[in-house]
């Protein structure tokens, strides 16, 4: 009786873990979704370079308020660790970076909307590295979710526009994204390749700290650090709100994918999509057309697929 009962509470208590990871990706997809949103809200004040600056200062102002929360220490193996994985540190905080210059540059010029593309492009590049560099099969799912969301990036770069106006500016913004979501998936990978010898708050606080430096050479070589105007509270806002959604948000999703199945993660951080939609609409009054509606669930759909298992991959795990 005692031990169907203690089986029942450690039941209980996995259920209440996978809950409170579900928890997480949703908030995460809700914080990111905001992402446009904060752009716009600060554009007209900095320019794109700035506030790819803005973005990981604040955020790594946040990450520091985690950790004085957390009580936490740098571990004591911190620098073993870092001369065995420099490399892939630098190249996480060289990602992100261009990750996000070229994201709040597409974001200065386009909707606020346009980085759901980012999603679709770095489900992508992930599968193509886990099968070219940690030798996972391609199943059959794979390919059809990768087709799907190819398909479905094409859809919402094209959006029903003639040649001569998709040439003229779409296909750039498109391009932009597409560099984004490339330089999204190789962070993550980088985060994979340390996280076995990090504590990720430890790991994404130098990445992050490492990028906000070199972020700040840029407008700081372009003369463009000061505001253009007095910003007000809703830039103020927007700007600590932005860091926030990337100190914060990147340190939840880590903390859900143990709690998770790993196939939900993406599924679930897809969701951002439809709220990025929803804030485009109800803030800046931005036409959503049909090619877009279609091209998301098309790259939705392929997500998901991508995410189920297979009868043989079943078997296996």
């Amino acid at each position: 009786m005692k031990r169907e009962f203690g089986s029942f509470i450690q039941t209980i208590m996995i259920w209440g873990d996978e809950l409170l990871g579900y928890l997480y990706l949703m908030m995460v997809a809700l914080f990111f979704s905001f992402g446009g949103t904060c752009v716009k809200m600060i554009r007209p004040y900095f320019t794109a370079p700035m506030i790819t600056f803005l973005r990981f200062f604040v955020g790594v102002g946040w990450l520091l308020v985690l950790k004085v929360i957390k009580r936490q220490h740098i571990r004591e193996d911190f620098w073993q660790a870092f001369r065995k994985h420099w490399g892939w540190l630098v190249m996480g905080a060289l990602s992100k970076l261009m990750a996000y210059i070229t994201e709040n540059t597409a974001l200065s010029i386009g909707v606020s909307y346009g980085n759901i593309l980012t999603q679709p492009v770095q489900m992508v590049l992930l599968t193509i590295l886990g099968v070219t560099v940690l030798h996972e099969t391609m199943s059959r799912n794979k390919w059809i979710g990768v087709s799907l969301c190819v398909l479905g990036i094409f859809l919402i770069s094209w959006n029903g526009l003639s040649i001569e106006t998709l040439l003229s500016g779409n296909l750039m913004l498109t391009l932009l994204y597409v560099i984004s979501g490339i330089f999204a998936g190789l962070f993550v990978f980088a985060q994979k390749k340390v996280a076995g010898d990090f504590d990720i708050l430890d790991s994404n606080l130098f990445m992050f700290s490492l990028a906000a430096i070199l972020a700040f050479l840029i407008p700081a070589a372009q003369g463009t650090i000061l505001p253009s105007s007095t910003p007000d509270w809703r830039c103020i806002v927007a700007i600590l709100w932005f860091g926030f959604v990337t100190g914060i948000g990147f340190y939840l999703n880590a903390k859900a994918i143990p709690l998770v199945p790993f196939r939900m993660v993406a599924l679930l951080q897809s969701t951002m999509v439809f709220f990025a939609l929803a804030w485009g609409i109800l803030f800046f009054h931005e036409p959503v057309s049909i090619w877009i509606i279609s091209g998301t669930v098309l790259f939705v759909l392929g997500i998901v697929i991508m995410q189920r298992r297979e009868k043989g991959e079943a078997g296996k795990a």
